[in-house]
């Protein structure tokens, strides 16, 4: 191939400028990104449920694992249900911080460029209700990662209670009805 076929060939592949496709789009790199969160979030799966642990990690790191990064510290704890619950709630929170972000500075923008007075102050009023949805958005999605680090951390000293419990019925109170006496207790 000479150089002369290779400028043709170029020509003939070059897109036309109406009614092209782009080729680096938003949603290309939206769906990048999601893919990404998909893949990492899977290979944290796999790594949790590995044959050969050595040691757990203890509650604390549980709880910070799961304060870091939503339902990590649950999938830690062999809670695949609970997990897949606080990353969709979180995810969801998340997403709408971003998606307020984005409108109330479309819309400060736009009030900037407004024509006139009324339209600028109905612009700044709707980017304010935006901003407002935004903090309590934050607000509910702090409260989620608390929760989500305090059910970490509470799942993880638990452990295996409800094994316990119906392994050995006695652990609360033994009953001796041949003598008449009952006695109370709490195992740890």
């Amino acid at each position: 191939m000479n150089l002369e076929d290779f400028k043709s060939f170029r020509r003939v592949l070059k897109p036309s400028e109406v009614g092209s496709i782009p080729t680096h789009s938003r949603h290309f790199r939206a769906w990048g990104g999601a893919m990404a969160v998909a893949a990492w979030v899977l290979s944290m799966a796999a790594l949790s449920s590995a044959a050969e642990v050595v040691e757990p990690p203890s509650p604390f790191a549980r709880a910070v694992r799961s304060a870091v990064v939503p339902a990590w510290g649950q999938m830690t704890n062999d809670r695949p249900v609970k997990a897949s619950v606080i990353f969709a709630v979180q995810a969801y929170l998340y997403t709408g911080i971003l998606v307020e972000s984005r409108r109330a500075t479309d819309f400060q923008s736009r009030a900037v460029n407004a024509a006139d007075a009324g339209t600028q102050a109905w612009l700044e009023d709707r980017a304010q209700e935006h901003f407002s949805r935004r903090r309590n958005l934050v607000f509910w999605s702090i409260l989620g990662a608390f929760y989500s680090a305090v059910d970490a951390y509470i799942d993880a000293h638990l452990g295996d209670f409800e094994e316990d419990l119906e392994e050995s019925r006695t652990l609360f109170a033994e009953v001796d009805p041949h003598e008449g006496t009952i006695a109370v207790g709490i195992a740890f």
